[in-house]
Parts: structure tokens; C-alpha cells; sequence
């Protein structure tokens, strides 16, 4: 039997030592922006975890103000106002930015990998796959997952090509950003 979703967020706190105090956000606003539920994982993660990255390498896009240029909402915009240019849809093919469907950038490496969700609002978003690169311009990949599980895999799954970052990284953490 699969392991339920939420679990995968408890394996992410047990594997990172994770003990700090919980940050209540507001999600509302950042869904109304999207017209959509974003995963409820995700957003148990931001929460649990706040602004920071997974051993200095993962991290996560928060719902924080929208004119803040590395939010959720703000990598949006900032990708919709550049998406009528034909080289930044190239980068993408063969997806869209999410307008009702499409690309939503969840997270980014400090090697440049990009994950996204492939939403699609007419869908429960619990269902949205996970589609992620290593750089730019190599091809996508698509993993048919929850974020949590995503993420764990990352930190501790040696196999998880080409993302994983286990062999690199003795025990996982989580370091807090202000």
C-alpha cells in the first residue's frame, strides 16, 4: 500500500531533526492568485519548515507577498510577463505557464534544477505531478508524486536520478534562512 501523503511530511521532519516552531501562513491570497488549491503537503511543509532550504540546496518558493520577485506568486508573474517571448516558450515546451493549467514553480536548487507542479485547476490538486530539470535547457522529467515525497526522495533516495542528492549528503537538515 502507498504511504499516505502527510506521511511523507512527517518522514521530512524525522529525517531532517526538524523541531522548530511552526509558522501558520496565509494561503488564501497566493490561491486566489492561481484559482486553485495548491497541495496540501506543500503547504504543510512551508509551514513546518518556513524560509530556508533542504542541506543548502533545495528550496522552496513561500506564499509571501506577491511583489516579493521569489515567491510563489511572484516567479509566476514574473514568468507570465516574459512568456509571449518565443525563446523563454522554447525553454518550457512542451509546457505552458499555468493559466487554469500548466507550470507552477515550487521549488528551485542552487544548481539550478526548477521543480514544478503540472497543475491544473479542474483537478484535485493532490494529483498534480511533479515535473523537474536539472538546468534550463536539459529535458524534463516527470514524476507522478507528491511534493513531500518528491523532496525525500531527493535527500535520501541514491537511485532518485538525476536529483538525488543522498550520496552527497551524509544526514539530511534543514537550514533556516531570515
Amino acid at each position: 500500500m502507498e504511504q499516505d501523503i502527510m506521511e511523507w511530511v512527517t518522514d521530512l521532519v524525522s529525517l531532517t531533526g526538524r523541531q522548530a516552531e511552526r509558522q501558520e501562513m496565509e494561503w488564501s491570497g497566493t490561491e486566489r492568485e492561481f484559482g486553485t488549491p495548491l497541495p496540501a503537503d506543500f503547504k504543510e511543509i512551508c509551514e513546518v519548515f518556513g524560509r530556508g532550504s533542504f542541506c543548502g540546496y533545495l528550496e522552496l518558493l513561500l506564499p509571501v507577498d506577491a511583489t516579493d520577485p521569489y515567491s510563489l506568486v511572484g516567479r509566476w508573474n514574473a514568468l507570465k510577463r516574459r512568456w509571449d517571448r518565443p525563446q523563454v516558450r522554447s525553454l518550457f515546451e512542451p509546457y505552458a505557464v499555468f493559466e487554469a493549467s500548466g507550470l507552477i514553480l515550487w521549488g528551485e536548487s542552487v544548481t539550478e534544477a526548477s521543480y514544478y507542479w503540472l497543475a491544473d485547476a479542474s483537478k484535485d490538486s493532490e494529483e498534480w505531478p511533479v515535473v523537474a530539470r536539472t538546468d534550463p535547457l536539459e529535458e524534463w522529467h516527470r514524476f507522478d508524486m507528491a511534493t513531500s515525497e518528491f523532496i525525500c526522495r531527493v535527500l535520501t533516495d541514491g537511485e532518485f536520478r538525476p536529483f538525488s542528492i543522498a550520496r552527497n549528503v551524509a544526514r539530511p537538515f534543514f537550514e533556516s534562512h531570515p
